[in-house]
């Protein structure tokens, strides 16, 4: 397995100009690399048929369009930017598991090597950096564009300092462990051993989620409404939400007292969501060990409701 994920042999990067590449492992194998300077791949079923990106990445492009492609509308209104990219999220076309890492296979181009980088980001670093989009961030795991989505295992290992105009950037220490988070997340899902500290509870608990339940439909990031819950078991009609503790302690960069408030209202909102939908509801906190007893007792209950 390892060797599929992380070959021996250098995978080539692209330098310069658009590539198009068939890759017949894929679902959709037309694949569609970034420029050395971008993020997003996309995909095409047939040569010439429409663009698709990977719906893993959905909130990612949203976030990329929102705080980077808006300023090349900087002569419009502010107002004017987002309403056009609205327009523009609207037209962008999503296909579930269509990306590499959906489908653990290792791409045929690669992001390249980077100084102090491990041999993994440089294959990956497309969907590493794209992660850091999905989880609030830019490319550089430096600027935080959205805080609602880092994800909350490691919100309290975070620093962030305030910069001119109340921007606020990761200082340097938290941006390298930001990324080696963003990282983690990628092997994890590759089935790829992790690195450094283990940071990914919510993706643990996913994977430990797949592996308690096979042949059922387990979905990460379920849409809500206009909210998001972390973990959906579609036959079981069951959500599985992991708390860390920026839902129970006020974050400063996180908005501080009025953040918790505002995560707590959220909170709230999905409770009675789910009940207006008839799905049950299970809370994995970051005090509770992530261990397949542990999560089993938490479900039991709801799982005896749904076979009676």
């Amino acid at each position: 397995m390892r060797s599929k994920i992380v070959p021996k042999e250098m995978i080539p990067e692209i330098t310069r100009g658009v590539f198009v590449e068939y890759e017949p492992e894929l679902p959709y194998p037309f694949v569609h690399y970034p420029t050395r300077m971008g993020v997003f791949h996309a995909f095409q079923q047939e040569k010439y048929g429409p663009l698709f990106y990977c719906s893993c990445q959905k909130q990612g492009v949203e976030n990329y369009l929102k705080v980077k492609e808006r300023l090349s509308f900087s002569g419009l209104p502010k107002a004017s930017q987002l309403e056009l990219m609205e327009i523009f999220i609207q037209n962008i076309k999503f296909e579930d598991n269509l990306c590499h890492i959906c489908n653990k296979v290792c791409p045929k181009y690669g992001h390249g090597k980077t100084m102090n980088e491990t041999k993994f980001y440089s294959i990956y670093g497309y969907y590493i950096k794209a992660l850091s989009y999905s989880y609030g961030l830019d490319n550089r795991f430096r600027d935080i564009c959205y805080p609602k989505h880092i994800p909350g295992d490691i919100v309290p290992l975070l620093i962030a300092e305030e910069q001119y105009g109340g921007r606020l950037v990761l200082d340097e220490q938290s941006s390298k462990d930001f990324k080696r988070y963003c990282e983690n997340v990628i092997r994890t899902r590759m089935g790829y051993f992790a690195i450094g500290k283990k940071w990914t509870s919510e993706i643990k608990l996913l994977e430990l989620i797949k592996e308690m339940f096979p042949g059922y439909t387990v979905i990460h990031q379920y849409e809500l409404d206009h909210l998001k819950a972390d973990i959906y078991i579609e036959e079981l009609q069951l959500v599985i939400e992991y708390q860390g503790e920026q839902h129970y302690k006020p974050i400063p960069f996180m908005g501080g007292e009025e953040g918790l408030k505002r995560r707590q209202e959220r909170d709230k909102e999905k409770i009675d969501l789910c009940k207006y939908y008839n799905l049950d509801l299970v809370y994995v906190t970051y005090l509770d060990e992530l261990s397949e007893k542990v999560i089993k007792n938490k479900i039991s209950p709801y799982l005896r409701e749904r076979i009676n």
